[in-house]
């Protein structure tokens, strides 16, 4: 097993969707200069895959068809993301595995950089794949997984994202920050990405009356919006501040003050922006289950690809 963190893994499964994920991934390990790793899970319910494969009685035999079945299917999907993209530079690993497909790719993927799956897969239940494999995936790697929205699709969730306001169409890097340690390693993973890529940053921090608290020890004042404002603003400024990129410019690094709910303010922002990165957990209650609530929810209905960083 390849253990070396200088590599992007994609997980694929022949649809569709999962080849959009491997270009993606391609793009990706060739701005990092990595080597890509392609990975396939396949399990016993493949035997049906094939007559010629249910015919064997040798186990060992039957391992190796399997195998080879598996390679031919990612060789297959390199295949038809490479009349499409020019992948010839690219150092490029193959890895069937055998077993459940959550984690089973995410043993092949231990130690790596990063690791992309598509939104939807092959799966029954209407091909639902943030409903078992990508959301199983997030939910229990231990490196950060970047999911790949299905491209047929993403106009209309960006339009639903915008609800009537203006795009911006500036390419850029959106990363959502509320002061918890998580959003601090997805700004260093965000920065460090948009300095690859040639991209401002875009660092948004959301906030609500309801989960702001009054920023005043006097019972029963509600000090101005501004006040909220500015208090949001010192927590994203210290927060740039311990993620080391405060000496970016201006230009590079732009500060979003948004007077909303993280899901409807990240979405607005992730409107036609290349990438939306956030933390693996939020601040307090409910959104502590951030894989349960925001990150769900902007990993379903993000019109770009969306990254969760561990910490």
């Amino acid at each position: 097993m390849n253990m070396s963190s200088n590599r992007v893994v994609v997980g694929v499964d022949g649809s569709l969707n999962s080849d959009h994920a491997l270009a993606w991934a391609a793009d990706a390990a060739e701005s990092r200069h990595v080597p890509l790793e392609v990975v396939l899970a396949w399990d016993a319910t493949w035997v049906h895959a094939s007559e010629g494969i249910m015919a064997i009685t040798d186990v060992d035999e039957t391992f190796r068809r399997l195998t080879a079945l598996a390679e031919e299917r990612i060789d297959s999907s390199i295949s038809r993301v490479q009349e499409k993209h020019d992948l010839s530079g690219l150092e490029i690993i193959r890895t069937p595995v055998q077993g459940p497909v959550v984690p089973a790719v995410i043993e092949a993927a231990a130690g790596a950089s990063m690791l992309v799956v598509g939104r939807r897969g092959v799966g029954r239940l209407g091909r639902l794949f943030m409903g078992s494999v990508s959301a199983g995936i997030v939910r229990q790697a231990h490196l950060p997984v970047t999911v790949i929205p299905d491209p047929e699709r993403a106009e209309q969730q960006r339009a639903a994202a915008l609800d009537g306001a203006e795009a911006d169409e500036t390419p850029r890097i959106v990363v959502g920050v509320d002061g918890s340690p998580a959003s601090v390693a997805a700004l260093k993973f965000a920065a460090e990405a948009a300095q690859r890529r040639h991209l401002p940053l875009h660092a948004v921090t959301c906030w609500q009356f309801a989960t702001s608290g009054i920023p005043s020890e006097s019972f029963g004042w509600v000090p101005p919006i501004e006040d909220f404002e500015d208090r949001s603003r010192q927590h994203l400024d210290e927060a740039i501040e311990r993620a080391g990129i405060s000496h970016l410019p201006e230009d590079q690094l732009v500060r979003t003050i948004l007077r909303s709910s993280p899901g409807r303010g990240l979405l607005r922002s992730a409107a036609g922006a290349t990438w939306l990165v956030l933390g693996s957990r939020g601040m307090g209650g409910f959104e502590r289950l951030m894989l349960g609530s925001v990150s769900s929810q902007l990993m379903e209905q993000a019109p770009c690809p969306v990254t969760i960083v561990r910490t």
